[in-house]
């Protein structure tokens, strides 16, 4: 036994050496494994039906001290064995034995000896018995401590997790360094402790003091063991963070002579925890922006309403009102009061991502040089503007209204960023292949897919932003301003992100700002459907209009707008009262005006009822919204126009009129 390399020569020599001693012509050794069940490591005829109904029986714990042999003479007599009695009958089994293994002052597992015969135990036999499973007992615990030793001299060979022992002097020479320290650091052990490299030499000079300060703290708190977490340097100047666990080590006066340790390398973990980190910021800041453009664009909805009696009732007073006069003015401020509300909810909207209707493909590089042929003597006089339009870009399909804001409101954020000092703004366009990875680190970029992207970029050099202040920039009326909203990035941001778009934002304090836009490019020219109904019976119902809108105020103004104009006004509070009373008066009527958004059944359930049971029906939107794919289906199925709530007398008459001419 002594001379076995493994456990499993260990076990054939016992198995031999006690069937001689017995004279028995079957064995087995069961030992315990860590969770504590008792199992067959080695036998000698025995079945596999045996085996596995008596593997975990044993009459002694783990680790049990100094327990003695259990003889049985006859299997049939013993009333201890009565559960396993016909197995053990089955299997020829008529006599047994076992034998404790114990080693390190506790049980470890047993032998066991089976006969074909009842029989007698002479005692000199039982003691030979005994010392086998002594010397088998400690041969195993020997061989195990071997094994584990072996294993762990592996793991500090080709592991990752390198040994060292600091001298405790100056610099931290280290006295030993475990082989694996040349795979894992790339210095070899020679290199450590022959005094050729410092190992506080090694540590990043930006981490050292704090190391050092640590370590000082945790010997002044007597501490028996402490860690820190700091870079690393490669021969090659890379620098790999650290785990470093240390003990101090005292001589007989209690004075520190070293220091042993050992040093993992968690570059990839700290890595990997940062991109959670980072994930998971991303996700909070995406539905943090998400639950901001919902109340947004719920805001702007009601508000929209509002304003619609606000202008309306201001516009029809205003046409009864003598100019000049009191009143007339009066009305004329109430109104242009109500318009300015209304850009402020336009700019909600835009936020919301629900901003957008006419949808069309837009040569950006041609739209941003518009734009900037308007806007260049609005900028700061001190700014230099450097252009970089790319020609021949594929088109991106949008509201080139919308897009023209964004692309305004960047400029005007570049020049107010130079604050007075002279500097440059500069405006590229360009194309850019980019994978879901990259988008999913953008502002509303995840879920966007892979693919080409036009990106516009406006940076400047100007006095740029600190952390704090970026995550809060798309925050509607957040502003650094003097005067302003603080509505611009806002609106950019939802403007962008009704276009499935992202933003990527690049700054730092006195270093100036980059933004970029990133929106889906696209192919071919875009054909959006004009709808005409059919002209049959215009003249019939050519006076006739159904407003559908939810709110009563909505439905009167425009009734009372309409009928002084010589149109006959039918009203439905909902898409299902429009349905009822069109069953009886399609004929009749001639426009149906649809509010987009109602309760039960919205503008766009109604329209396709209305659409396949009338398709010659002309149907005019009305919204606080805009576009969204839906309005783009409807407008190819023969939506006739659409007209931006809130608007003026003036703006209903003129988009009813070209609505019947449709």
């Amino acid at each position: 036994m002594s001379q076995a390399a493994t456990v499993d020569q260990i076990y054939r020599v016992a198995l031999r050496a006690v069937e001689r001693t017995l004279e028995a012509p079957r064995a087995s050794i069961l030992l315990f494994d860590p969770d504590g069940v008792l199992r067959l490591k080695a036998w000698r005829g025995l079945s596999e039906g045996y085996r596995q109904a008596v593997e975990s029986h044993t009459p002694w714990m783990p680790g049990e001290p100094e327990p003695l042999p259990i003889l049985v003479p006859d299997v049939s007599r013993d009333a201890g064995l009565a559960r396993y009695r016909e197995i053990m009958l089955s299997e020829g089994i008529r006599a047994m034995a076992f034998l404790p293994l114990v080693a390190g002052g506790g049980t470890i597992g047993k032998f066991m000896v089976y006969f074909d015969a009842p029989r007698t135990f002479p005692p000199e036999q039982v003691q030979l018995a005994r010392n086998i499973a002594a010397h088998t007992a400690f041969a195993i615990d020997r061989q195990r401590a071997v094994d584990l030793l072996e294993a762990e001299r592996g793991l500090f060979v080709g592991g990752p997790t390198v040994v060292f022992k600091w001298k405790n002097l100056p610099g931290w020479p280290a006295e030993y360094a475990s082989p694996n320290v040349a795979g894992v650091f790339g210095w070899s052990p020679e290199e450590l402790t022959g005094g050729a490299v410092l190992y506080a030499s090694l540590i990043h000079p930006a981490d050292f003091a704090r190391v050092e300060a640590e370590e000082q703290n945790y010997l002044a708190e007597g501490r028996s063991a402490f860690e820190h977490e700091y870079r690393l340097r490669r021969p090659d100047g890379e620098f790999r963070w650290v785990y470093d666990f240390t003990v101090p080590v005292r001589n007989d006066h209690a004075a520190i002579t070293h220091f042993r340790g050992y040093v993992l390398d968690i570059t990839d973990r700290k890595a990997a925890a940062e991109s959670l980190r980072d994930a998971e910021a991303r996700l909070r800041e995406t539905q943090r922006l998400e639950s901001l453009g919902v109340l947004a664009g719920g805001i702007a909805h009601d508000f929209n309403n509002l304003l619609m009696g606000i202008l309306g009732n201001a516009g029809l007073a205003l046409a009864e009102a003598p100019a000049p006069s009191t009143a007339h003015e009066t009305l004329k401020d109430i109104e242009a009061s109500a318009r300015r509300a209304a850009d402020l909810t336009r700019q909600l909207l835009a936020y919301s991502g629900k901003g957008k209707f006419v949808v069309e493909r837009t040569d950006l590089s041609r739209l941003v040089e518009e734009s900037a042929r308007l806007l260049l003597p609005a900028l700061s006089r001190h700014a230099t503007v450097a252009w970089d339009l790319a020609a021949g870009l594929p088109s991106v399909e949008g509201d080139a209204t919308q897009l023209r804001q964004v692309v305004i409101n960047l400029l005007t954020n570049a020049s107010d960023a130079l604050a007075e000092q002279p500097g440059t703004i500069s405006v590229r366009t360009s194309l850019m292949q980019l994978d879901e990875q990259s988008l999913a680190g953008s502002i509303a970029g995840r879920g966007l897919p892979r693919g080409p992207y036009v990106a516009l970029e406006v940076r400047d050099t100007g006095m740029g932003m600190d952390d704090v202040t970026v995550r809060h920039i798309f925050d509607p009326f957040f502003t650094t301003k003097f005067q302003g909203r603080g509505l611009g990035l806002a609106a950019v941001l939802g403007i962008v992100r009704g276009h499935r778009g992202a933003i990527q934002v690049d700054t730092a304090p006195s270093r100036g700002t980059s933004f970029r836009i990133l929106l889906p490019a696209v192919d071919a020219p875009a054909a959006l459907a004009g709808g005409g109904g059919d002209p049959a019976g215009a003249k019939e119902s050519r006076h006739t209009v159904l407003v559908v809108d939810d709110e009563a105020m909505v439905r009167n103004v425009t009734r009372r707008t309409l009928e002084p104009a010589g149109y006959r006004v039918l009203q439905a509070e909902n898409g299902r009262a429009a349905l009822e009373l069109l069953k009886t008066a399609h004929q009749e009527v001639g426009l149906v005006i649809l509010d987009l958004t109602m309760p039960d059944l919205g503008g766009e359930e109604t329209f396709a009822l209305m659409h396949e049971r009338w398709p010659a029906l002309k149907v005019l939107l009305s919204s606080g919204y805009s576009a969204d794919a839906g309005t783009r289906r409807m407008t190819q199925q023969g939506l006739v126009g659409f007209i931006q709530k809130p608007y003026l007398p003036a703006e209903l008459l003129e988009a009813v009129r070209k609505a019947f001419e449709s």
